[in-house]
């Protein structure tokens, strides 16, 4: 994973660079899954924080919206709040974090089946 020197790592830069690398079909060595999968372990924390933050403002929305109408019932407070930005933020937010915990899965098992491979096991 060629990284410049000023250029902050993030969990986008990784999953960005694993994407091109599949899309170029680039065989990816195991050092380099790993490196990936711990990288993404460390920086999970960050877009957790955001996903959180998010779910905090969707919450926000649905007791706004309960609280101005008396007559306003669950289900349609459900679907006010589902048609706003913020929950689609949320929902592509919370994507990005299980997208990124699968990567985590398959790298780790990249890294196993190819250093089988290369052992020749």
């Amino acid at each position: 994973m060629a990284e410049e020197k000023n250029e902050k790592i993030t969990c986008d830069f990784i999953l960005n660079w694993f994407k091109e690398a599949v899309e170029k079909k680039e065989p990816i060595p195991p050092s380099v899954w790993l490196d990936g999968a711990s990288k993404l372990n460390v920086l999970q924390g960050d877009e957790e924080d955001i996903l959180f933050e998010l779910q905090q403002k969707v919450a926000e929305i649905r007791v706004k919206c309960m609280e101005e109408s008396d007559k306003i019932n669950v289900s349609r407070a459900k679907v006010l709040v589902e048609a706003t930005d913020e929950y689609k933020q949320m929902k592509k937010q919370a994507a990005k974090v299980a997208r990124i915990q699968e990567q985590i899965r398959i790298s780790k098992i990249q890294a196993r089946m190819r250093d089988n491979e290369y052992g020749g096991q």
